[in-house]
């Protein structure tokens, strides 16, 4: 795979990174959506986190490209953020446990 400089764009967040370009996020449902949707603001109660990540987590359940973006939250590792249809506390939980797949149960977004 070639070396390119990119933009990722999980979210709309828009940080140049050199790596192997990885052609899932030019596919990712999530590219046209607000990055305030993946990442939370500072002093985020915790009922505006869970609510905000059930919305994103819908999003990632359409996306067509999940699990690539899974594993590369876990590969990395995304500290931050909604990737793949996991949250920074599910994928802290897996590296802890060393599961590879992080599960959550299934939030209902609240408006």
């Amino acid at each position: 795979m070639p070396i390119r400089q990119r933009s990722t764009r999980p979210g709309g967040r828009r940080l140049i990174v050199v790596e192997p370009f990885l052609e899932w996020h030019e596919q990712a449902a999530c590219c046209d959506e607000p990055s305030e949707l993946f990442y939370g603001p500072e002093g985020e109660s915790q009922h505006e986190r869970l609510a905000r990540e059930a919305r994103a987590l819908a999003v990632c359940n359409q996306c067509p490209v999940r699990t690539p973006c899974q594993k590369h939250a876990l590969k990395r590792p995304e500290s931050y953020g909604v990737w793949g249809g996991t949250t920074e506390s599910s994928r802290s939980a897996a590296r802890r446990s060393g599961t590879e797949a992080p599960r959550r149960k299934q939030v209902v977004a609240v408006e």
